[in-house]
C-alpha cells in the first residue's frame, strides 16, 4: 500500500511537473490601419503544428504551449507575416497589429481581399451572413477529392442529383432551383433542365460554392429549392505559377476493350451537317443523296484497348503595382478524359399485371473530354474601388457506343448498334465594378454576356433481328435505321445596379434594378435509312459492327437504299424570356443582438415561344405577369458563437420554354415525347425556415434547420396515352407541399483528426390534376428522396513547418426516390438507396510538390431500379447497371 501510494504521488507530480511547464497564450490579430479585427488569420507556434485561427472578432487562444518561450508566426492573406516571441507568464492578451502587403503609396492604400478558399474563413462568412447560407470552398473539395461543382453540391445538406444531372434540393426538382455565376444568372444548354449542367465547373477553377436555401430580395425570385451560386477564383494572394498532372482509371474498364462508332476528327472538334442539306428542297435532297456521301462517316464500330485517363491543369497569378494601384491576373486551363464502360446493364418495361414487354440487356462504352478556362482581370483603386473582368469557357464532349439485345413487346429478338455524342459548351464574359463615396454610401454594378450551346451532331442508330439461326437487318417502319442532327443555342444578358447606404453601428439599406433578355434557338434534322430492298448475308457480331460491307454508298446509287429527311416545322422553335426587376432591401438591428433582413422585389417577367403546330402552322405563346415578391430573414445571437434564424418568403416558379407551348417535341430519337400546356400559368412558393446554429473557435460546428414550403399551383409532369404511347405533358396541379429537418455538424475528435456529417429527413406531397394517365393521383414529388446522408473523417497531421499529410473517407447515402411515374395501373419505377464510399490522401512534401491519391466509389454497387406491380403487390427490378471503382494519382508542382 505504501509503495502504491509512493508512486500515485509520483505520477502526480510528474503531472504536475509537464502541466507547469505548458502554458496558454491568448490575443486578438487586428489591421494596423483600421484597428478593425482579421478574421480568419493564421496563427502558428513555430516548429510546431500547433495553431489556431482568428474568430469573428479576431481573437485566437493556443493551449499546451510546451516549453519556457515560444515564437509565433501569424499570417493572413496579404499583410505582412509577423512573428512575435512569447514568454510563459506573460498573462495579457496580446494585440498583434499586422500591416498590409502594399506600402502606401502618396495617398493611395491598397486594402487586403479576403480569400474564401479555406473552410475557416468560409465558415466565418457563414456565421455573419444576414442570411442562413452553406458553402464549401476549394480547399475542402480538395481534400475529399471533389472535382466539380456537381460533386460539391451533392456535400450540402438537402442536395442530390439525380439523372441526367438534375439538381433536387429538399425533393424540389430543377425548375425550382437557380444557378449564378459570381453572382450573375447563367444561361443553360440543356432544353429540359432549367439550370447549367454542374459538372461543367471543374474545381481547378472554383473558389467555393454557395448554397441559400432561403429567399433574399436581391437575388432573381425564381427559387424556392437553392441558390447555387459559383465564385470562380480571383488572384487576391502572393504570386504564383503551379502545374498539376494527373493519371487514372477505372477498375472495370482499364485494360478492356472499349468500341466506338465511327467518328468525324475528334472531340476536340464539334461534328456540324452541311447547311445545304437542311436548306435544299425535299426533291433535291433525296436526288442529291443518290450520288454523294452525305455525313463523311458510317455505322462501322472499331474497337480498342482502354488506356489510363490523364488529366492536367495550369495556373498563373500574378500582383502588379499601377502608379500605386493593384492590377491582379488570374488564368488557369485545365483539361482531362474519361473512359467508361459498363457491362451487362439491364433494362425492361412492364404492363400493369407485372409481365414484362420489352427487356434488354446493354453493354455501353463512354469517352469523355473535359476542358476548362478561367481569366481574371482586376484593378483596385481609390483605396478600396475595384474593377473586375471574369472569363470562363469550359467544353464538355461525351461520346457513348451502346450494344443492346433483347425482346420487344411483339417479342422480336433484336439487337441495336446505337452512338451518341454530346457536346455541352459555355461561354461566359462578366464585368464588375465595385466604388466607395466616404463611408457610408457604395455603387455596385455588374454586366454579363453568356453563350450556352448544346450539340447532338451525328445521333446513329442501326437495328437488327434474330430469326432463328440467322441474323437480319429490322425494317418494321423504316426508322429503325437512322441519323439525328440537334442543335440548341442560348444567349443571355444580365446587368445589375445597386446602391448601399450605411448608418448607425450596422445598419444598412440596399436598392438595385436587374435586367436579364434570354433567348434560345432549338433546331433538329432527322434522316431515316429505307433498307427494305437491301437483304445482306450477316455473319454474327463481325458484321454488325461492319454494315458498312453492305450498307455503303454503292448500295444508296444502285437504288438497294434510299435516305429521306425528316425537317418539319415542329422540329424547331425560338424563345425568349425579358425581365426587369427592382427591389429594396434593408438589415436594421433594432437590438443590438437581432438583425432583421427585410426587403420586397418587383419583376416585370415576359416569356415568349415561337413554335409549330403538328400541321406545320406557326404560333407564339406569351405568358406575362408582375409580381411582388417579400422576404423575411431574421438573426437572433445569443452570443458570438450562436445563431438562431427564421425566414419567411415568397417566390415563383415559371414553365420552361418547351413546357408552355403545345406542339410534339421530341430532342432525339428513342427518348420522351413531349408535348407542352398552353394554359400553364406560373406556380408560386411560400417557403419558411427556421435554423438554429453553433460555432466554436476551433472550427467545430453544429447546426438544425426545420422548414416547410407551400406549393401553389405547382407545375408536374403528367403522363397521357396516345397511339398506344406514352406523351409526357404538364399541368398546373392543385397545391403541393415539402417538409422537412436537416442536421450537420463538425468536430475536432483529437488534433488533426475531423468528423463531419450532415443529413436530411423531407417528406413532400402532391396532388395531381385530373386527365392523366398515371397509376398514383397523390405521390411524394418526383425525385425527391426521404433521407440524404453525408459523412466525412478527414486526418491533417503536418510534419513540421510544411509537409502536410490530408486524409481523407467520403460516405454518400442518397435515399430511395421516383425516377418515373408510373402509368396505366403500374406503380412508380424508383430507384433504391445508393451507398458510395471514397478515399482522398495527399502529401505536400514541401513548398513546390504535392503528390494524391484518390479512389472512388470503394463499395461499388449497381444502381438499380425497381417498379412497383400494384395487381400482385411485387416490387419488380426494371434497370440496373454499374459504373465502377475508379482511381486517380496526382502530382503538383508550384514555382
Amino acid at each position: 500500500m505504501i509503495g502504491a501510494s509512493k508512486m500515485c504521488l509520483a505520477a502526480t507530480a510528474m503531472m504536475i511537473s509537464v502541466s507547469a511547464q505548458a502554458f496558454t497564450v491568448k490575443g486578438v490579430v487586428i489591421d494596423n490601419t483600421t484597428k478593425e479585427p482579421l478574421i480568419g488569420a493564421t496563427v502558428q507556434v513555430v516548429g510546431t503544428s500547433t495553431g489556431a485561427i482568428t474568430d469573428i472578432d479576431g481573437c485566437f487562444e493556443i493551449k499546451d504551449i510546451k516549453g519556457k518561450s515560444c515564437t509565433l508566426l501569424v499570417q493572413y492573406v496579404s499583410y505582412k507575416s509577423q512573428e512575435i516571441v512569447v514568454e510563459k507568464g506573460n498573462k495579457e492578451e496580446l494585440v498583434i497589429a499586422l500591416t498590409s502587403d502594399e506600402q502606401q503609396l502618396g495617398e493611395v492604400t491598397v486594402v487586403a481581399r479576403k480569400n474564401l478558399e479555406n473552410e475557416r474563413a468560409l465558415m466565418v462568412e457563414r456565421q455573419k451572413s444576414s442570411v442562413a447560407i452553406e458553402n464549401i470552398g476549394s480547399k475542402e473539395m480538395s481534400i475529399k477529392g471533389i472535382s466539380n461543382v456537381e460533386e460539391g453540391v451533392k456535400k450540402i445538406t438537402g442536395v442530390s442529383v439525380a439523372s441526367a444531372g438534375q439538381i433536387i434540393v429538399r425533393g424540389l426538382g430543377d425548375r425550382y432551383s437557380t444557378t449564378t455565376l459570381n453572382g450573375l444568372p447563367i444561361a443553360s444548354p440543356n432544353p429540359d433542365n432549367k439550370l447549367i449542367p454542374l459538372d461543367l465547373f471543374p474545381t481547378s477553377t472554383v473558389k467555393n460554392i454557395t448554397v441559400s436555401k432561403v429567399y433574399e430580395a436581391n437575388s432573381f425570385a425564381d427559387y424556392s429549392g437553392a441558390h447555387i451560386d459559383i465564385g470562380t477564383k480571383e488572384q487576391t494572394g502572393e504570386d504564383f505559377f503551379s502545374v498539376s498532372f494527373n493519371v487514372g482509371g477505372k477498375f472495370n474498364t482499364l485494360g478492356k476493350d472499349m468500341y466506338r462508332m465511327d467518328q468525324n476528327g475528334t472531340l476536340f472538334k464539334t461534328p456540324s451537317l452541311d447547311q445545304k442539306l437542311r436548306d435544299m428542297e425535299l426533291l433535291e435532297f433525296e436526288e442529291y443523296a443518290k450520288k454523294n456521301s452525305l455525313f463523311g462517316t458510317t455505322f462501322d464500330v472499331s474497337k480498342k484497348t482502354a488506356l489510363p485517363e490523364f488529366g492536367g491543369n495550369i495556373g498563373f497569378g500574378k500582383n502588379f503595382d499601377v502608379n500605386g494601384n493593384q492590377l491582379s491576373l488570374l488564368a488557369s486551363v485545365g483539361i482531362s478524359n474519361e473512359q467508361q464502360a459498363m457491362f451487362d446493364s439491364s433494362v425492361r418495361t412492364l404492363e400493369a399485371t407485372g409481365t414484362t414487354l420489352n427487356d434488354f440487356s446493354y453493354d455501353s462504352y463512354s469517352n469523355e473530354l473535359k476542358i476548362a478556362g478561367l481569366g481574371s482581370l482586376g484593378y483596385r483603386f481609390r483605396t478600396q474601388d475595384q474593377l473586375s473582368y471574369t472569363f470562363f469557357y469550359a467544353r464538355n464532349a461525351v461520346d457513348t457506343y451502346m450494344y443492346r439485345e433483347g425482346y420487344d413487346y411483339e417479342d422480336h429478338n433484336l439487337i441495336g448498334s446505337n452512338s451518341v455524342t454530346h457536346i455541352y459548351s459555355l461561354q461566359n464574359h462578366q464585368l464588375n465594378g465595385k466604388h466607395f463615396f466616404g463611408e457610408q454610401w457604395s455603387l455596385n454594378w455588374g454586366g454579363s454576356y453568356s453563350k450556352t450551346a448544346s450539340d447532338e451532331p451525328d445521333r446513329r442508330q442501326i437495328m437488327f433481328i434474330r430469326e432463328g439461326n440467322s441474323i437480319n437487318l429490322f425494317k418494321l417502319n423504316r426508322q429503325e435505321t437512322m441519323r439525328y442532327f440537334g442543335v440548341l443555342d442560348e444567349k443571355e444578358w444580365v446587368g445589375n445596379l445597386f446602391g448601399e447606404y450605411k448608418f448607425g453601428a450596422q445598419n444598412k439599406l440596399q436598392a438595385g434594378f436587374t435586367y436579364k433578355d434570354k433567348t434560345r434557338d432549338y433546331a433538329s434534322t432527322r434522316f431515316y435509312y429505307n433498307l427494305n430492298k437491301l437483304n445482306p448475308t450477316i455473319n454474327g457480331e463481325e458484321d454488325i459492327y461492319n454494315p458498312s460491307g453492305f450498307l455503303n454508298q454503292e448500295a444508296i446509287e444502285n437504288g438497294e437504299v434510299s435516305i429521306s429527311r425528316s425537317q418539319q416545322p415542329k422540329d424547331s422553335y425560338t424563345a425568349g424570356n425579358k425581365i426587369y426587376a427592382g427591389y429594396v432591401l434593408a438589415d436594421i438591428y433594432p437590438l443590438e443582438a437581432l438583425l432583421v433582413n427585410v426587403g420586397v422585389r418587383y419583376e416585370s417577367s415576359n416569356q415568349w415561344v415561337d413554335y409549330a403546330d403538328d400541321g406545320g402552322k406557326r404560333h407564339r405563346r406569351e405568358l406575362k405577369t408582375n409580381d411582388l415578391f417579400p422576404a423575411m430573414n431574421l438573426r437572433y445571437q445569443f452570443n458570438k458563437q450562436q445563431n438562431l434564424r427564421f425566414s419567411f418568403s415568397r417566390t415563383v416558379t415559371r414553365p420552361s420554354f418547351i413546357e408552355m407551348a403545345p406542339f410534339l417535341y421530341q430532342e432525339s430519337y428513342g427518348s420522351a415525347q413531349i408535348r407542352g400546356n398552353a394554359d400553364l400559368k406560373n406556380g408560386y412558393n411560400y417557403n419558411i425556415d427556421l435554423r438554429y446554429e453553433w460555432f466554436f473557435d476551433n472550427g467545430d460546428m453544429f447546426s438544425a434547420t426545420a422548414y416547410y414550403k407551400h406549393l401553389e399551383n405547382p407545375i408536374e409532369q403528367i403522363q397521357t396515352l396516345a397511339g398506344g404511347a406514352t406523351v409526357h405533358s404538364f399541368q398546373n396541379a392543385s397545391n403541393g407541399m415539402a417538409t422537412g429537418l436537416e442536421v450537420e455538424f463538425r468536430k475536432e475528435l483529437v488534433r488533426d483528426l475531423r468528423f463531419g456529417a450532415n443529413a436530411s429527413f423531407m417528406y413532400t406531397d402532391v396532388k395531381l390534376p385530373e386527365g392523366g394517365a398515371y397509376t398514383n393521383t397523390q405521390r411524394a414529388l418526383q425525385g425527391a428522396s426521404p433521407y440524404l446522408v453525408n459523412a466525412d473523417i478527414t486526418y491533417s497531421p503536418r510534419f513540421g513547418e510544411v509537409k502536410q499529410l490530408s486524409a481523407a473517407l467520403v460516405y454518400n447515402l442518397q435515399g430511395p426516390r421516383i425516377q418515373s411515374v408510373g402509368i396505366s395501373g403500374l406503380g412508380d419505377v424508383k430507384q433504391q438507396p445508393v451507398h458510395t464510399l471514397n478515399w482522398v490522401t495527399s502529401f505536400k512534401l514541401n513548398e513546390k510538390i504535392a503528390f494524391k491519391l484518390q479512389v472512388n466509389d470503394l463499395l461499388n454497387q449497381p444502381v438499380i431500379f425497381k417498379q412497383e406491380v400494384p395487381s400482385t403487390g411485387e416490387k419488380v427490378e426494371v434497370e440496373r447497371f454499374k459504373r465502377g471503382t475508379n482511381f486517380e494519382i496526382g502530382v503538383t508542382y508550384n514555382l
